[in-house]
């Protein structure tokens, strides 16, 4: 038997197979299925735990440390060829100046679009008079709605001066039945002189600004940056309507925070999707002059247009406002109070009056009704109204017993108006009498003011009841 014969009779013996043959028999026959995930005899290390970790990194999003060098490198070669700048992921284009090129992103909007509750057009219907109001300028009576700005900026810090770069300013109007909207992006340091060159092509045609604390921040940045690349801004003699003050003056009551954002969620019905917080947006900026990654500033260019579209529709829904019927221009009574303090400071007396009524014929909080009978007595008085006076005198008096001040304003008005000297009197005793036992406690030391106040108010009624005599009144007049 030759040495080839006794090793096949061992291998056959053995159940031996050469690796040729097995090399053979792996081709023809078709590959085995693979073994279930769920199977328990997988050796520790083997297909089992990969298939788990691949699954589990695909629930939370995570990647293999492969995945992740490849997906990186693929990134900075993109970024080499330019595929993450401004232009590629926010849209726009390229303007050019005499020395170098900013972008422009100009959004256009019908003036039916609505943000939140209201319609852009509002705006544009708008009473100049309701302007002039609730801006607290006469000159606003002027205001021509289709020459009227809505700026707003983004800049690298709120503390201003020299260092302070606005790198994102926004610019709308109303234009051939559109809401235009130019953002204006400074993609580096060197894009601002031709940024601020079509800017002041565009301010050349503005007669109005409605912004947003931007007499105090926005303007003067702006002015500082146009100064400084010796370039001329004609903001300067435009007419200018705050809406922070304006904010403050109607929602401040009822809402502790007026910033514009609160006022969209309170008061415009506003819910924004896909914002970064304005906080951050300084930061964004910064960190995109160094990676030239723009995809983080995507939100960025969102939260100004919603600022913007914000001024718009907020300037329309007070008008709205305004020109409802007196007594229902606001939902909230704190609001309609607000308004009512408007009117007043405004000299706007008979309003007041006609406003102040309507406000009292409702339920509403005693602190309310307090200052609202307070505002319509001095309404009354300064409009020479000395009858409807004393009925907003009586009313509050009745309403608050223990308020000296209303028991002696209405104690003043008998004293010199009615010269009914003993309802004077009865007003003040009343009063006292009524103050609570704490507050009695507390005048006996002579320090409560508003015992003091009812005191001497009182003393002065019985000198002039014990000594009725020529002149006496006259010493005691009020001056």
């Amino acid at each position: 038997m030759t040495p080839d014969d006794k090793r096949k009779a061992l291998f056959e013996k053995l159940g031996l197979i050469t690796g040729t043959d097995y090399a053979k028999k792996r081709a023809e026959d078709p590959p085995p299925p693979p073994p279930s995930p769920a199977s328990p005899l997988l050796p520790a290390g083997g297909t089992l735990e990969n298939d788990s970790a691949r699954r589990l990194r695909e629930r939370l999003g995570l990647m293999s440390g492969l995945e992740w060098r490849q997906r990186r490198d693929a990134e900075d070669d993109a970024r080499d060829h330019g595929a993450f700048e401004v232009d590629k992921v926010v849209g726009g284009k390229l303007v050019d100046g005499r020395d170098g090129q900013f972008l422009l992103l100009r959004t256009e909007y019908p003036v039916e679009h609505l943000h939140g509750h209201t319609e852009l057009g509002a705006a544009l219907e708008s009473d100049p008079e309701h302007l002039a109001f609730f801006g607290n300028d006469e000159t606003l009576v002027e205001c021509n709605l289709e020459k009227t700005f809505f700026v707003d900026t983004e800049t690298t810090g709120l503390s201003g001066g020299a260092g302070t770069v606005a790198f994102l300013i926004g610019v709308g109007r109303f234009q051939d039945g559109l809401f235009v909207l130019d953002q204006c992006f400074m993609r580096d340091y060197d894009d601002e002189e031709p940024m601020l060159e079509y800017l002041a092509e565009r301010f050349a045609d503005c007669d109005t600004v409605v912004s947003f604390n931007g007499k105090s921040f926005d303007l003067p940045l702006l002015r500082t940056r146009f100064v400084q690349n010796r370039q001329c801004f004609r903001l300067d003699g435009a007419m200018h309507l705050d809406l922070v003050h304006t904010a403050r003056r109607f929602w401040k009551r009822r809402l502790a925070n007026c910033s514009l954002g609160n006022l969209e969620r309170e008061v415009l019905g506003v819910r924004r999707t896909g914002d970064v917080p304005g906080a951050l947006i300084p930061q964004l900026w910064l960190d995109y002059l160094h990676s030239r990654d723009s995809r983080p500033l995507q939100g960025v260019f969102y939260h100004h247009r919603m600022d913007i579209l914000s001024l718009v529709t907020l300037v329309g829904m007070l008008s709205r406002q305004l020109r409802r019927a007196d007594g229902a221009q606001f939902d909230h009574v704190e609001d309609q109070l607000s308004l009512l303090r408007a009117h007043f400071r405004q000299r706007q007396y008979e309003k007041v009056i006609a406003l102040g009524r309507a406000f009292l014929d409702q339920d509403s909080i005693a602190d309310l009704r307090r200052e609202c009978l307070e505002m319509m007595a001095l309404a009354c008085k300064r409009a020479a109204r000395f009858t409807d006076m004393q009925e907003a005198l009586e009313r509050w008096h009745r309403e608050f017993p223990t308020d000296a001040q209303a028991a002696v304003e209405l104690a003043k008005h008998h004293e010199h108006r009615t010269r009914d000297l003993r309802r004077a009197e009865q007003v003040c005793t009343e009063t006292l009498e009524r103050l609570p036992s704490p507050a009695r406690q507390y005048a006996a030391s002579e320090t409560s003011p508003s015992h003091t106040l009812i005191t001497r108010r009182l003393e002065r009624i019985r000198i002039k009841l014990g000594k009725n005599r020529p002149g006496t009144e006259a010493i005691f007049e009020d001056e």
